[in-house]
């Protein structure tokens, strides 16, 4: 039976994250509909990666085995002929039997994206967290080194299974920032980068949070240090950033390289 990899693109707003549940909208079921109603196949599929409710991916992928096979080319315009506009497959290929999108994946990247403003956002509201105050980037910067290399990141996240290890490598960790001036309005902000060879769920997020908070001077650069070394139990309970603001990137196997567009500063 084919294999197919299918790459993702999706506004994550309106959807109750990635995995298929019952009563909810969520992205893997409205893809597995669309898989259904083309194809009339109850398929399975496997995902690099799970997104939380309200979060957004440009490079979502996911595997899919079907019984009869497709071109595809033909595959590709047939479900997005019935997927809704916040979801579209970017891309299809065939893979060998086997593939499974997150076990052969041997890195993942994400983005966050912040704007920094006095007053509420009306544009960016959906796909960014507006905070207040500028943001000192020098000192988040410093602050994300720390993050790069392996570390036990349980006070970032947990582990996708009851009792799993926290354990995580860091590749790259990036912070960009962004202006933009035009029509009497500015945007100003930045964007997180950080690519792993797996993340814990919550982790992004409690990266941003952290991040962001070094760059209002809440805290000093190396209290990241502190969160990574000392005991989980006496850590301070990070409240994470909000979901809109995350967006899954990219997903890099080990027969290509994944290369994420750069941020202007």
């Amino acid at each position: 039976m084919p294999t197919y990899r299918l790459t993702v693109e999706y506004d994550g707003t309106d959807f109750h994250g990635w995995q298929a549940q019952p009563q909810a909208r969520t992205v893997a079921g409205t893809l597995l509909d669309a898989v259904h109603q083309l194809t009339g196949q109850h398929a399975q599929l496997s995902a690099a990666g799970r997104t939380d409710a309200g979060a957004h991916a440009h490079g979502q992928v996911a595997g899919i085995v079907l019984e009869q096979e497709w071109d595809p080319v033909r595959l590709q315009a047939g479900l997005n002929a019935l997927l809704p506009a916040d979801v579209v497959v970017v891309d299809v290929e065939i893979r060998a039997a086997g593939f499974h999108a997150r076990r052969d994946a041997v890195s993942r990247t994400y983005r966050y994206v912040v704007v920094s403003r006095a007053d509420r956002a009306a544009v960016t509201r959906r796909h960014a967290w507006t905070v207040r105050g500028p943001l000192d980037l020098a000192a988040m910067r410093a602050a994300a080194a720390t993050l790069v290399g392996p570390h036990d990141f349980a006070a970032f996240g947990r582990a996708p299974e009851p009792g799993g290890r926290t354990v995580r490598t860091v590749y790259e960790v990036k912070v960009d920032g962004v202006s933009v001036d035009g029509g009497g309005a500015s945007i100003d902000g930045a964007v997180i980068t950080v690519r792993a060879n797996a993340f814990l769920r919550g982790m992004m997020r409690a990266f941003a949070s952290v991040l962001v908070a070094v760059g209002q001077g809440r805290h000093a650069p190396d209290w990241v240090h502190e969160l990574l070394t000392g005991p989980e139990s006496t850590a301070p309970p990070l409240q994470p950033a909000p979901a809109h603001g995350l967006h899954q990137w990219a997903v890099e196997y080990p027969w290509e390289t994944v290369v994420a567009p750069a941020v202007a500063a």
